[in-house]
């Protein structure tokens, strides 16, 4: 994914008043000296303590966060985002796209939980005045094909499309709609935007 690689140091939480919680009990005793192994440990220690330190997840919303997972991380995330320190990037995940069965009725659970988590973001970074300079994209591993199997679902493609908002987003179109009658050789979409040029364009405008 875009936020992966050894240059990227991230922090995974799924909750941010149990990781602060958690953190408490992080507390680096002792110097190295040459150990490499305890070295590192303390390391890791040290970084989850500061982190802890800009993390204030106790902000309330006037904004309705959706019920269930997806809608309690992007609580999450709208806590993180009114951090006064800032917070550089976020990542959520929604699963659930693998779709090789069932796909339609399953996909539309999906939206649904993907569109209101969204909305709701869209008005707590807005309650917050971070909507103008945040930019929410999605992003996936891999596309699907056009054409259905046989169980109602559809396999692994090559291309897929994506979303992206924000107060300084210009809505649209970009880049050409996928064209159902120009397969590939091998049933899939022919990709009409190189996933490396998203990213590097979301970074551009970050």
């Amino acid at each position: 994914g875009p936020l992966a690689g050894p240059a990227i140091r991230t922090l995974s939480l799924a909750n941010p008043e149990q990781f602060l919680r958690n953190a408490r009990l992080a507390t680096a005793q002792g110097e190295a000296g040459r150990n490499a192994a305890l070295a590192h440990v303390l390391r890791v220690e040290r970084d989850i303590q500061q982190s802890a330190d800009r993390l204030n997840p106790g902000r309330d919303f006037a904004t309705s966060f959706p019920a269930g997972a997806f809608g309690n991380s992007v609580k999450s995330a709208a806590q993180l985002a009114a951090n006064p320190q800032g917070v550089s990037a976020i990542r959520l995940t929604l699963s659930g796209y693998d779709t090789h069965a069932n796909q339609l009725a399953t996909q539309a659970a999906l939206h649904r939980q993907l569109a209101e988590g969204l909305m709701a973001l869209r008005a707590a970074l807005r309650e917050i005045g971070r909507w103008d300079d945040t930019i929410v994209a999605t992003y996936a591993e891999f596309g699907r094909r056009a054409q259905e199997n046989q169980s109602g679902g559809t396999d692994h493609g090559t291309a897929a499309p994506h979303f992206v908002m924000g107060g300084a987003v210009k809505g649209g179109l970009v880049g050409a709609a996928p064209r159902l009658d120009r397969l590939d050789a091998t049933g899939n979409l022919v990709f009409t935007t190189d996933f490396r040029a998203y990213y590097a364009g979301l970074l551009a405008s970050a």
